[in-house]
């Protein structure tokens, strides 16, 4: 069997051909349009790769603000609880405040009250113990009595120490006795005598009468005063009276 060299090389440079005209009309287009095919592809993969980065961002940011709301929201709502705590007690504060004024403005009004009952009923009980003894000291009062009064006012001249007795001494005016009653003669005489005696040697004494002594004898001498006088003891009574008014302090808890 013989080989046909020509139609074998015809057939090679019809394959060479038919390769040649592949690669410039078929291959070479396909690849262009592949390549043009794969960089829209890269290009829209890069699109949306920038696309979830920025959702991504935009996710994030929106994470950041959900979280910045939230806790502004927590510190909102525990500000609004520290406040209503806080007016809470304030509120507590003031109606406790308003209550203990309250009541110490009763207690005040209470005491008040009490006082200005008190103080009316010791100034009347004293009052009509006060006009029952003088009343009673100004029946009793006789010559018996009168001459009781001197006798003790004599004692007490007798008494007196030295420095009051200087002190009562130590005047150029005359010496005032001022009785309730009025004294005779010789009862007068017996007092200027004590008084020479015990006080001043040669002293003038005047006398005169008050009825406010209350079966007593006063004498004044340079400023100073000695006396006996029933009065004296009406008002010891009488403070007596009032210290038995005076209203006790109530227990503190």
């Amino acid at each position: 069997m013989t080989i046909d060299w020509i139609t074998v090389s015809a057939q090679i440079v019809n394959f060479l051909v038919l390769v040649w005209l592949l690669r410039r009309f078929l291959y070479q287009p396909v690849m262009r349009a592949m390549e043009r095919r794969e960089q829209r592809i890269a290009v829209r993969l890069s699109d949306a790769q920038e696309r979830e980065q920025q959702a991504e961002e935009q996710i994030k940011r929106y994470q950041d603000k959900t979280e910045e709301m939230q806790r502004k929201q927590d510190e909102i709502f525990a500000n609004a609880k520290e406040q209503a705590e806080q007016q809470k007690h304030q509120m507590l504060r003031e109606a406790r405040d308003e209550v203990a004024e309250t009541r110490e403005h009763w207690q005040r009004q209470a005491n008040q009250e009490k006082q200005e009952f008190l103080n009316n009923l010791r100034h009347q009980a004293t009052d009509a113990i006060e006009a029952i003894a003088r009343k009673a000291l100004i029946d009793l009062a006789d010559a018996e009595l009168e001459q009781q009064v001197v006798e003790s006012f004599i004692q007490r001249l007798k008494s007196l120490d030295i420095t009051v007795r200087k002190a009562i001494s130590d005047t150029i005016e005359p010496v005032r006795i001022v009785t309730t009653f009025e004294l005779d003669s010789t009862v007068r005489s017996r007092l200027t005598r004590a008084v020479h005696e015990h006080l001043i040697e040669g002293i003038e004494v005047e006398y005169s009468r008050s009825p406010e002594l209350l079966c007593g004898i006063e004498l004044t001498s340079g400023g100073r005063r000695l006396s006996w006088n029933l009065a004296d003891y009406l008002e010891q009574l009488t403070a007596r009276v009032e210290e038995a008014f005076v209203p006790t302090e109530p227990a503190k808890d």
